[in-house]
């Protein structure tokens, strides 16, 4: 049977939703909520189908004191339906949108021609390239993408057996050729030719350079990157290693096959319905393995090491095809399993109350969620924008990637560098911005046994995840009885380590690094030494970050304040809870900073819906 669509009034595609109470309202000319009740009206409901239930099953979480989204449906429904349902003034319905795992995307090169495929030319002549690429030994290099730019679209292809791959472009030549890309799957640099010399019905030969030629004995040897020593992991004494922390890493699940992701022995599949318990161990798209690897890749005399080799690695899998409903299921699974360190690299552009309440809630059960800010260049991407979670930029270095690579591509040319770092052109920035994290030719683990270099804030994240493991585990503030309790006060601490931890990096936009780079010896307590560039420079950072997010927070809350005026308040507060010159409570609560503001007369406008007995609050 053929469908026959009218164009006139095409019939709505059901789509899917999240459907939980809204526990922030509750009405002056309203009862509580029956979500149950809901629940049962969806049910039966005709073209509506309930997928699922999401929620946790740990005793705390579901008796947890405070105005979090306890239970969360997924629906398929139509539009309409959903507007009806969202209409109820204690429901939250918000579409099932997807994310996104955050390795830096390809750009095109600059004078790339943007083309609008509504004025495309159905006429052309098609001309083809044909690239074989190579190592130095000179054996083929089989499954690399190549990108091929011309002036207008890009085409893209991948190497066969013989490492082989012919690539076709419409109205282009030889001449007109901008750039040639070449990404390896593992073991080898990538490679950016800018005017690459190819003949159109010939076959010219690529040859890129082994990792393993960048460094003495690799990957014989075990190495640590490049990150973890600008983080100054080297000078940790190896007995630190991260034992009993718990650690998920929210992804692609991860490939037990290689020899320094081996001891990770736990995890599930979120992608199935049931879930599945072992079918987290194909990453099908590599990402959760690198990210891995960075974090808890074996200490065992070869490869890479991470940053807590011992800690106890979970993989909630949630790629390929990851929604907001399935980070809400993997942060389930986090809260269940009492996980002491989440490593999100994903995000999305848009944005979840439903999802934000889900991360208040994993924080006052003291999970700290720690989360790329993302690779679109703009603004910082969702859940990196939520005020519960540590949110990591990305920067590079000079020096630790061949200039003939792709890594080359990715300086920020708006600013400077600071110490032979750079941050990373890819980088999301914004005033939500923690810290930053090594992102650039990052090396780790990839399926099945390999290694590869990537960039990405993906790729910075795990490093401060992995930090943040040693903190939990060898920091002397945790062993004390009241840090030692899961909850809300532990995050917060955590946070403000690592941050306070950090080196002030001036590439000429505080937010595109925030506090700056975490240093591991100073978060951990091996060095009470300030960071470098002084107590002055750091706490001129921290006014001018704080200021901002500040700002930021009072906008999205329809709060209008004087900055100027409040700067002096946001100094004291600043000198007042943490003597190194870094906040300790800026993203969320700053209770007496905002009481202080309120107390001054400094609002210019406090409107309605946020008055006394609203049941909201800017934060």
């Amino acid at each position: 049977m053929t469908d026959v669509l009218s164009a006139g009034s095409p019939p709505s595609r059901p789509r899917t939703f999240l459907v939980a109470q809204d526990t922030s309202i509750n009405p002056a000319s309203a009862g509580p909520l029956q979500f149950d009740w809901i629940v049962e009206q969806l049910s039966a409901t005709p073209g509506v189908h309930v997928e699922k239930t999401l929620r946790p099953q740990n005793l705390r979480a579901m008796n947890l004191s405070s105005s979090v989204t306890d239970e969360v449906v997924v629906a398929t429904m139509t539009e309409d339906v959903a507007a009806d349902l969202g209409r109820h003034p204690q429901v939250l319905v918000e579409e099932d949108a997807p994310l996104l795992p955050q390795p830096a995307e390809v750009d095109a090169p600059t004078g790339t021609v943007d083309v609008n495929p509504g004025v495309l030319s159905p006429f052309g002549v098609s001309s083809s390239w044909t690239v074989q690429v190579t190592g130095t030994d000179g054996a083929p290099v089989a499954e690399a993408t190549v990108y091929l730019y011309g002036s207008g679209v890009p085409v893209q292809g991948r190497t066969d057996g013989q490492g082989t791959v012919t690539l076709s472009l419409m109205n282009e030549s030889d001449a007109t050729l901008r750039a040639l890309y070449v990404n390896p799957v593992r073991d080898y640099w990538s490679l950016w030719l800018a005017r690459p010399p190819l003949t159109g019905g010939a076959t010219t030969t690529i040859t890129l350079q082994p990792l393993a030629d960048s460094t003495t004995g690799f990957p014989g040897t075990e190495v640590l990157g490049w990150g973890q020593q600008a983080m100054r992991l080297d000078q940790v004494p190896a007995d630190m290693s991260g034992r009993a922390i718990k650690v998920a890493v929210v992804d692609s699940g991860a490939a037990v096959t290689h020899p320094d992701l081996a001891a990770i022995g736990e995890g599930v599949d979120l992608t199935t319905t049931p879930t599945n318990d072992t079918q987290w161990r194909d990453d099908t798209i590599a990402h959760g393995s690198h990210c891995s690897g960075v974090i808890a890749g074996a200490r065992n005399g070869s490869g890479v090491r991470g940053f807590a080799p011992d800690a106890e690695l979970f993989e909630a899998r949630i790629f390929p095809g990851g929604r907001i409903s399935s980070l809400i299921d993997a942060v389930d699974y986090c809260i269940d399993h009492e996980i002491d360190v989440v490593n999100m690299s994903l995000g999305t552009g848009g944005t979840s109350q439903i999802m934000l309440q889900k991360l208040a809630q994993a924080k006052e059960l003291g999970v700290a969620c720690i989360v790329a800010a993302g690779n679109t260049g703009g603004e910082v991407q969702f859940p990196g924008t939520s005020p519960d979670v540590l949110t990591v930029s990305a920067i590079g270095r000079d020096g630790t990637f061949p200039e003939t690579s792709y890594h080359a591509q990715q300086r920020w040319t708006g600013g400077s560098g600071d110490q032979g770092y750079f941050s990373a052109q890819f980088s999301c920035h914004g005033p939500e911005v923690d810290v930053a994290g090594p992102g650039v030719a990052v090396l780790s683990t990839v399926p099945a046994t390999g290694y590869a270099s990537w960039d990405g804030t993906s790729m910075a994240t795990p490093h401060v995840a992995g930090l943040a493991a040693l903190v939990l585990a060898h920091h002397p503030d945790f062993q004390t009885p009241e840090l030692q309790l899961r909850g809300a006060a532990r995050v917060d601490r955590l946070f403000a380590i690592l941050k306070a931890s950090a080196t002030p990096l001036a590439f000429g936009d505080p937010h595109r690094v925030g506090h700056g780079l975490p240093d591991a010896p100073r978060a951990l307590g091996l060095d009470a030494g300030a960071a470098p560039g002084g107590l002055q420079e750091a706490q001129a950072t921290a006014v001018q970050v704080a200021l901002a997010q500040l700002a930021q927070a009072m906008s999205r809350a329809g709060l209008l304040v004087d900055v100027a005026s409040v700067q002096p308040l946001v100094s004291a507060h600043l000198a007042a809870v943490d003597s190194t010159g870094t906040s300790t409570q800026v993203r969320r609560g700053l209770a007496d900073l905002l009481a202080r503001i309120r107390g001054a007369g400094l609002w210019n406008k406090r409107p309605p819906e946020f008055s006394a007995g609203a049941g909201r609050t800017p934060f």
